[in-house]
Formats: C-alpha cells, sequence, structure tokens
C-alpha cells in the first residue's frame, strides 16, 4: 500500500508538473499550430518605439519566432481607428496599448474580455496585484506632469512649482506647449487646478470653468503637440519654456542633459495598458506576447531605467536603485499628488468633451 500511495503520488505530481507546463506553452503552441507567425502591435513611436523594441518586441521574436508589426499612433487615434475597424468587419491589429482612461465603455467593446486572465497565466504569475484589467493588462505607470527650463527659470530666482504657475505668463513669461493627443481631459485637469479646484476634488470637470482659463494661455501656447516625440523636440530646441508632457518623455530629456526640471503636483495618472483586439488577426499570437511580456524582470527593470516607467512586472521595481524610484511616478512623494481619472466621468462625457476641445483650438 506504501508502494502504492508512493507511486500514485508521484504519478500525480508529474502530472502536475506537465500541466503547468504546458499551460504556460499553450497561447504559443496554439499560434504556431495555428500558422500564426506576426503580431501586429498599435503602440508608440520614436524613443518610446525603440526601447519597447529592445526590451520586449526583439526578444519575443527571438524567443518564438514570431514577427512583431508595429503601428504608432495617439491614444485618441487608435481608439477612434479601432472602433472604425469593428464597424467594417475587417481589424488589422492585434494589440494595442492605451492609456488607462481609454479602459472604459466607449472602447471595451473593441477589445477582448480576458476575465481573470487565466488565458495568460503569465500575469497572475509575474504581474503585481491588480495588473489582470479584465479587458487588458496594465503596463506602464508613469503620469503627465510639466516640464520648465531651468534656463529660462534658473536656481535662485523664481521658479514655478504649481499649475497656477504654469498658467501665470506675467511672472514667468514665455511660450508654452500642451497636449493634443486625444486626452482632452489632460489639460482641462491642469486648467481646474491652475484656477484653484484641488487636486482630489476635480471630478466631474467643470468645463466652463476649465476653458475660460484655458483662454487665458492659450496665445501663449506655440505647440500643441500631438505624439511624444514632439514633445520632446520643442523643450530639447527651447521652442518652449514650459510643456505638459508625458513623466518618462521629461525625465529622459533631464537625463539626457536638456536643463529642465519635472512639476509632479497635480500630474493627471498616465497609466498604460496592453489590450487584445477583439476578432484580431492572430489571437494566439497575441496571448503568447501578453504571456512573454509579463517575464524577465531584469528587461523590465532595464527598460525602466531606459525610458523612465515603471512598469507591472512585480519583481522589477526592487532592481531599481533609490535614486531611480524616487523620480518615477510610483514614489510616495510624487502618487499621493497626483490626480486618479474618473474613468466612468470620461466615458460618459468623452465625445462630448473632445467635441468642445476641437471646436476650441479651431477658434
Amino acid at each position: 500500500m506504501h508502494r502504492r500511495t508512493l507511486l500514485s503520488t508521484a504519478v500525480a505530481l508529474v502530472a502536475a508538473l506537465t500541466a503547468g507546463s504546458a499551460e504556460a506553452q499553450t497561447n504559443l503552441e496554439k499560434a504556431k499550430q495555428a500558422g500564426q507567425t506576426e503580431v501586429v502591435i498599435a503602440g508608440g513611436a520614436g524613443g518610446y518605439l525603440e526601447a519597447v523594441k529592445k526590451h520586449f518586441y526583439d526578444p519575443f521574436t527571438a524567443a518564438t519566432g514570431i514577427k512583431v508589426t508595429t503601428v504608432s499612433a495617439p491614444y485618441g487615434e487608435k481608439a477612434t481607428r479601432l472602433k472604425a475597424m469593428h464597424e467594417v468587419g475587417k481589424v488589422e491589429w492585434d494589440l494595442v496599448t492605451l492609456s488607462l482612461d481609454f479602459l472604459n465603455p466607449a472602447v471595451t467593446p473593441f477589445l477582448r474580455d480576458l476575465g481573470n486572465c487565466a488565458d495568460v497565466p503569465g500575469v497572475a504569475r509575474n504581474g503585481v496585484a491588480g495588473a489582470c484589467l479584465r479587458h487588458g493588462v496594465l503596463f506602464e505607470i508613469g503620469g503627465v506632469p510639466y516640464a520648465f527650463s531651468t534656463k529660462a527659470f534658473p536656481a535662485g530666482k523664481p521658479q514655478p512649482k504649481t499649475w497656477a504657475d504654469f498658467f501665470d505668463v506675467k511672472t514667468y513669461p514665455g511660450p508654452r506647449s500642451l497636449p493634443n493627443a486625444g486626452v482632452p481631459w489632460w489639460p482641462i485637469i491642469a486648467a481646474l487646478q491652475a484656477d484653484g479646484v484641488p487636486h482630489d476634488k476635480l471630478f466631474p470637470l467643470d468645463l466652463d470653468r476649465a476653458f475660460k482659463k484655458l483662454d487665458t494661455i492659450k496665445p501663449n501656447v506655440t505647440v500643441w503637440w500631438r505624439n511624444g516625440d514632439q514633445s520632446q523636440q520643442v523643450v530639447r530646441d527651447g521652442e518652449v519654456v514650459m510643456s505638459m508632457m508625458y513623466s518618462g518623455r521629461a525625465l529622459k530629456l533631464r537625463s539626457d542633459g536638456t536643463p529642465i526640471d519635472v512639476i509632479w503636483p497635480g500630474a493627471p495618472i498616465d497609466a498604460v495598458f496592453v489590450g487584445a483586439a477583439k476578432d484580431a488577426p492572430h489571437p494566439h499570437a497575441a496571448l503568447a506576447f501578453i504571456d512573454f511580456l509579463m517575464t524577465r524582470p531584469e528587461a523590465h527593470a532595464a527598460y525602466a531605467n531606459a525610458n523612465f516607467y515603471d512598469t507591472s512586472n512585480k519583481d522589477a521595481l526592487a532592481q531599481l536603485s533609490p535614486a531611480d524610484q524616487r523620480g518615477r511616478a510610483t514614489h510616495p512623494d510624487n502618487l499621493r499628488t497626483l490626480v486618479a481619472i474618473d474613468r466612468d466621468w470620461v466615458s460618459a462625457n468623452r465625445d462630448k468633451v473632445i467635441e468642445r476641445w476641437n471646436k476650441w483650438l479651431a477658434q
């Protein structure tokens, strides 16, 4: 009986180990069996694309043989195009990266429902708590602060510290830059804080008050940037003295020697998720990529150091130095000052806000 018990236990153990191995390989095996040798990812551009390609896309291709084809567009354009693809019945993308602001009923019908992410076991195994978002997987955590030129406003003289200072063109003269990238609630949030609304009392957004405040700075906004590369270029070239921009882009500029400082208080949170498109042409390859994306904490740490965003790999943050952690959105000194986006409000009001924003810009 003892020998039989040992034998049955051994058989059960082997079966469990085999099942675990099979589970981890399921998406890749299905992709290969279906002849899916490509995955199309709608993501970012420029330096961002170079970093994600180096640390994730190219290693995925090397490990699996599946080619990664990339498409670049701003968040708002990606959301609009994804919807249009479904309306004409021709989905061309497998995966799409979007700001967490877009994880709402206006977009989720066009994304695959991953449930508790059981079909992508790498998420539970390697992701931080909450990495599974049902219609996507959390990838990056950052914010949208503003950067100012320390050449224009050097130490020892008054330097901007708040959104009110950003809008104060008399005390802090010079051209500004704000985003026009399909997320108008970001500059609206900045305007309301500049007008005295506390960062934790912003929603529902008072649009009349916000646009009235935006009117005061519009003549000084010389660049309405459409993508991260453009936001960096106008700061790097000295074309503007202040710019609201992605935190990773701003921190990268500073790391490269551009004389700027970054103002975190009141920055909207900009967390990025990866969603699998519903009716994607290469669905198994898409899930295989998500599984792979969550692995290799050393790659996540290297990516974070190169791109200045934290990622959702649970073991990556510990590999960053204290100095590196301090400059990130997730550092306690920064995190407590950030603005959480009310996604339900954005979902219910998105079209109205974008329409009003576009009309205001055209005036």
